[in-house]
């Protein structure tokens, strides 16, 4: 339900906003795109994996969908689902997997604060596979709320784990 009232809210803000602010928006669109830099924080629980980086565009797998970050995009939150994190600089691609977080958009940097994150070269096909059959049996095993919900968290991880490698 909440999630219904948001929509209608955002909705009633973008009709109510009308064309000057479209105008707005395509013009902070195309102002983006004309060649400055992204300042880009990957940030971990213990450390950073890249901390006042300048780059070019960074996909994040919002909750919402994936979600491209570009320079001077308009200030916004985005949970993190499980998902590859995609930092574009220089031509060059970096891609992380994240088991979860949050995506702080400001006017001046972008912040990626994730759970856990690993290069998504460093995972283990053989490992996600195990991964997922084990999360299954756990849910099928799951004796009550606490145990199907730790084990749904286990199955969707690898689930997006499985995604990530099939489309690397």
């Amino acid at each position: 339900m909440l999630r219904q009232v948001a929509i209608r809210a955002s909705a009633a803000a973008r009709s109510a906003a009308g064309p000057a602010a479209a105008a707005q928006r395509r013009h902070m669109a195309e102002a983006a795109v004309a060649g400055d830099k992204l300042h880009f924080n990957f940030l971990l629980p213990g450390g950073s994996i890249q901390k006042d980086a300048a780059v070019d565009m960074v996909l994040v797998p919002a909750s919402s969908g994936v979600m491209g970050i570009l320079p001077r995009h308009a200030p916004t939150v985005a949970q993190l689902r499980p998902g590859v994190v995609e930092i574009h600089a220089d031509g060059a691609k970096e891609k992380y997997f994240v088991s979860s977080g949050f995506a702080f958009v400001h006017k001046e940097r972008t912040d990626v604060c994730a759970v856990a994150a690993a290069p998504l070269s460093d995972l283990d096909a053989a490992a996600v596979t195990q991964g997922v059959a084990d999360a299954q049996a756990a849910m099928a095993a799951a004796k009550n709320d606490m145990e199907k919900a730790e084990a749904q968290i286990g199955l969707d991880t690898f689930t997006a784990m499985r995604s990530a490698l099939a489309m690397a």
